[in-house]
């Protein structure tokens, strides 16, 4: 099953809050199963809520609770995980049966899962999205790796946003042994937009789990003040700051994603982290890039690597 075979479904799709990397990606999905005359609901918090209606205003959401990530700022990615394990466990668990009962309530013929491992359903077909097939773990972590897989072929298809070469993921989305796998190519809300003539220099975007977020701010603002240049750092979240006088920065915080696209839109250079969603961005916007990866997180790391 690949997207463009599903018409006048109703589907009910939910993405993972590990930043908005993933509600990103999903964008450009939505936009084409609409409008192959399917039904999309989304389950979705609050927050995720606002970004989805910016593009599409009529579209039907539901609250649905994000997982309990909690980020200490020190790299440690591995330690954070396991210190949440039992609240994460509890939330995938109530996932399951919040998924179970959307599925009567609304009728679905068919449930996607950008990357939460309980919105899934064995009473109509269900679909897991990722780019990781595979995830970049140390040896001694290689169990992380084998309850990924287990979890992700409960679902009855996969969708593996990238190449069948895998182009753009490399070994993350090689399959080696996933069943029902099928590569839809890289998914951009950028796809969206006629081409747009580059006339801002620089543009910073912040993005990310806090407190890596902020962390990532005050280092580009420091850097931008040092070089003196004309740059845009653009932020979804409200930092105390002090921007030098002498220096050609501007701040733009918001969180209406129209409003932050046509700045993007824009941009000769991008400097963000390291994301697969901001990779599959540049992409189709067709810039330059400078990319660094979330300290400690071993996925943006091999991304910054193989994406240089």
């Amino acid at each position: 099953m690949r997207p463009e075979t599903i018409r006048n479904k109703t589907i009910l799709l939910s993405a993972l809050n590990w930043g908005m990397g993933h509600v990103s990606r999903c964008i450009s999905l939505i936009e084409q199963l609409q409008n192959q005359e399917n039904t999309v609901i989304i389950a979705c918090s609050d927050n995720q809520s606002v970004i989805f209606k910016s593009y599409f205003p009529t579209i039907q959401t539901i609250h649905h609770e994000d997982y309990p990530f909690t980020f200490k700022g020190k790299g440690n990615f591995e330690k954070d995980l396991l210190s949440t394990y039992y609240k994460l466990f509890i939330r995938f668990k109530k996932e399951k049966s919040e998924v179970e009962q959307l599925f009567v309530d609304f009728n679905i013929d068919l449930v996607l899962s950008d990357h939460r491992y309980g919105f899934v359903t064995e009473k109509c077909p269900s679909i897991f999205i990722t780019h990781q097939l595979n995830l970049p773990v140390k040896w001694y972590a290689k169990w992380i790796d084998y309850f990924h897989k287990s979890l992700i072929q409960k679902f009855n298809f996969v969708w593996v946003l990238d190449t069948p070469t895998s182009k753009f993921a490399d070994e993350l989305s090689r399959n080696f042994s996933v069943k029902n796998v099928e590569y839809i190519g890289i998914h951009s809300r950028f796809s969206l937009y006629p081409s747009t003539q580059k006339s801002i220099e620089k543009v910073v975007i912040i993005s990310g789990p806090e407190p890596y977020a902020q962390q990532f701010f005050e280092e580009q603002l420091k850097i931008a003040a040092s070089q003196n240049e004309k740059t845009i750092i653009i932020t979804p979240n409200k930092y105390n700051y002090t921007i030098p006088s002498t220096t050609a920065i501007e701040i733009v915080q918001s969180k209406d994603w129209k409003q932050l696209d046509s700045i993007i839109l824009k941009a000769k250079k991008i400097i963000s982290r390291a994301g697969y969603s901001t990779i599959m961005d540049i992409e189709f916007l067709s810039c330059e890039s400078e990319l660094t990866a979330t300290p400690g997180q071993s996925e943006q790391s091999y991304l910054e690597v193989v994406n240089k």
